[in-house]
């Protein structure tokens, strides 16, 4: 029996991809038809193999990825795969055919066999990594029951992740600004301690989607999530495409089976080191430490109003997210939620009094009051944090 496809994601994932090729594709849409004259025959023989620089070979490779995996996940369910992956590349063929074809009439576009090529051949790859989420994602070990929908910690979690993502808020809609996000994949440099750190955060969101859906649309879930930091990347100014967190997204799913295989308290407590490590390293690193301590700022907020309020957005959410994650990752390892706010604000004066000793760092007592204030965030929202026993079980 197929699978029931009224509560899926896919189709309207796809939509946005059809979408945004078609924009990319199609800009600035000045169609002019008097500018080919002929048939259809006519107008394939204007389709030449005109050579493309390296940034649109990949920017056209890269376009049509994402329509080959949301049309294999779309088609999969019931169906043989191998004929799936067929009818998916001759769409993402024919698709890119028809764009072609539509840029004659457009006078800055230049229609291209190559270009062609380039969209089909990231069609077949987008193919195989449809194949390679539907197979990893069923070995991702998940509890039968549904998920816990009132964790409101989780959600804060998933709320602050994708803000820190999406900051500055600003939508742009441009094919330069397209270009410009795809730029940093046209010669990718990978740093492996920043994948580390993506994969290490993207975890804790999986297991926050996962907590919060069922069984059957975590993954799902998951994979919107995805889609809209991606798109954010594409659309909102000052955001570009980051080769290090791309990487750790293909390690993913993979992680999640590794894993999910532990039970929960151990899994939590092995997330909540790797975070820890994570914001150490974000608010420590060169670890350069000077043989005098500097000043120890008592006054809260003292610098933002000396200086006029410049508050960096993204920066705020950013340790507002490593706050809530580590305290929600304490409480769902048995961890009373009042233990886990008072270790977290505990860490972070800690690492503040460290800063005191390296140079061209400022310590303050506005991050532990964040932090505190995260902390009784969480509390209002799971009033009954506090009345869990302290069981290790």
């Amino acid at each position: 029996m197929k699978p029931a496809r009224s509560k899926t994601l896919i189709p309207w994932l796809l939509l946005i991809v059809v979408a945004l090729i078609a924009y990319g594709s199609l800009y600035p849409f000045n169609f002019k038809p008097d500018a080919f004259d002929g048939g259809l025959l006519a107008a394939l023989r204007e389709l030449s193999w005109a050579r493309a620089g390296r940034g649109d070979r990949v920017s056209n490779v890269l376009l049509y990825i994402p329509l080959g995996f949301c049309l294999f996940l779309w088609f999969e369910p019931g169906r043989r795969r191998l004929l799936v992956a067929l009818l998916v590349v001759v769409l993402g063929a024919a698709l890119s055919l028809v764009i072609e074809v539509a840029q004659i009439f457009i006078s800055p576009r230049v229609p291209s066999l190559t270009d062609l090529s380039l969209n089909t051949l990231g069609t077949l790859a987008g193919t195989a990594a449809g194949f390679a989420w539907r197979s990893i994602s069923r070995l991702i070990p998940m509890p039968t029951v549904g998920g816990n929908r009132r964790d409101r910690s989780a959600l804060v979690v998933i709320l602050l992740w994708m803000g820190w993502r999406f900051a500055p808020f600003v939508p742009q809609l441009s094919l330069a600004k397209i270009k410009a996000a795809l730029a940093p994949l046209f010669a990718p440099q990978v740093e492996v301690a920043a994948t580390l750190g993506y994969l290490a955060c993207w975890l804790v969101v999986a297991q926050a989607v996962l907590t919060l859906a069922s069984r059957q649309g975590g993954v799902e879930a998951l994979l919107g999530l995805i889609t809209a930091a991606l798109v954010g990347r594409l659309l909102l100014a000052g955001q570009v495409f980051v080769p290090s967190e791309l990487l750790a997204l293909l390690l993913l799913l993979p992680a999640l089976v590794v894993i999910n295989r532990l039970s929960a308290r151990p899994r939590r407590l092995v997330m909540f080191s790797a975070v820890s490590a994570v914001f150490l390293f974000e608010r420590l690193a060169p670890f350069t430490f000077s043989g005098s301590p500097g000043e120890f700022d008592l006054w809260p907020f003292l610098g933002w109003i000396e200086t006029g309020m410049p508050v960096d957005i993204r920066a705020l959410l950013a340790f507002l997210f490593f706050c809530c994650a580590l305290m929600w990752l304490l409480k769902e390892a048995a961890v009373p939620l009042d233990m886990a706010v008072d270790a977290v604000v505990g860490g972070v004066l800690v690492v503040e009094l460290l800063q005191m000793w390296q140079p061209h760092q400022s310590a303050s007592i506005t991050d532990p009051l964040l932090a505190l204030g995260a902390g009784l965030a969480l509390k209002l929202l799971d009033p009954t944090a506090h009345r869990r026993s302290l069981s290790f079980r």
